[in-house]
């Protein structure tokens, strides 16, 4: 479902927009499916914020900050693991340790980019008081460019003899 509404915008464009999306398609697809998980991780912080203010708490404090950016945070890898792994670098694990390599790596970049979200978040919204809303938001265009290049560069590279003799083959 998510792939066929990309599949029918595409579809619709003219031929000159359809060449320029499919000549950077892993680039589209990161940037769309990259919305969509920051919508996702947008939602589930505030639903986090918005219960634990119900419950007493003020989230600009450090625990209740960090608990609703962690809670955000698992939510939301777990959806752009998929996501990524399937539809933008259509990586295919043809061995279980393949798979466990692309999921440690994957999990370990984003512990990376939640780290640099939480100290962030932690300047400031705790810190310097700044509005918490506007900070999460604003830290998810760090984040998403931090997520990119992990993910292009460690995560769903090719492997060396893979990509090789993919090349080999366009060539001929």
């Amino acid at each position: 479902m998510l792939m066929k509404l990309v599949d029918w915008f595409v579809s619709i464009c003219p031929k000159k927009l359809q060449d320029i999306y499919y000549k950077y398609e892993n680039v589209w697809l990161y940037l769309y499916f990259g919305a969509l998980a920051t919508f996702m991780s947008l939602a589930t912080q505030y639903l986090a914020a918005f219960v634990l203010t119900k419950w007493g708490y003020n989230v600009n404090d450090g625990i209740p900050n960090v608990i609703c950016t962690t809670f955000s945070w698992v939510i939301t890898v777990s959806f752009a693991f998929y996501t990524n792994k399937t539809y933008v670098f259509k990586s295919k694990s043809e061995t279980r340790k393949d798979f466990m390599r692309e999921f440690i790596a994957f999990y370990g970049a984003r512990l990376a980019t939640y780290f640099m979200e939480i100290g962030i978040m932690l300047l400031f919204a705790t810190l310097l008081r700044w509005n918490y809303y506007l900070v999460k938001f604003g830290a998810q265009f760090l984040i998403l460019i931090g997520n990119y290049i992990f993910s292009k560069l460690v995560v769903f590279r090719k492997p060396k003899k893979k990509a090789e003799s993919a090349a080999a083959e366009e060539t001929e």
